[in-house]
């Protein structure tokens, strides 16, 4: 299954996804997809180094599913993230 890392911006809040060169952007649909187990590892190292910088916090890798070519979360909770919008 392919997986994304998501955290949230340290100083906002905001709900963010790593994207390729290690940048967060706020849409999943521009987050860096690893396919593998050796991709992960990759994508979690740059993670880490941002918590380290204090850039992000709360860290971790879901799972998503793939809409013409790109992320889309597949958990309850996860689409409510990537919506940036309150539950109600």
């Amino acid at each position: 299954m392919s997986r994304v890392v998501t955290a949230n911006e340290l100083r906002s809040g905001a709900v963010v996804y790593l994207a390729q060169g290690g940048r967060w952007v706020a849409g999943i649909q521009d987050a860096a997809v690893a396919p593998d187990a050796e991709s992960m590892k990759l994508l979690e190292a740059l993670a880490l180094a941002a918590v380290e910088t204090t850039e992000v916090t709360a860290v971790y890798a879901m799972d998503v599913g793939l809409a013409d070519g790109r992320p889309v979360p597949i958990s309850v909770r996860e689409k409510i993230r990537a919506a940036h919008a309150p539950s109600i």
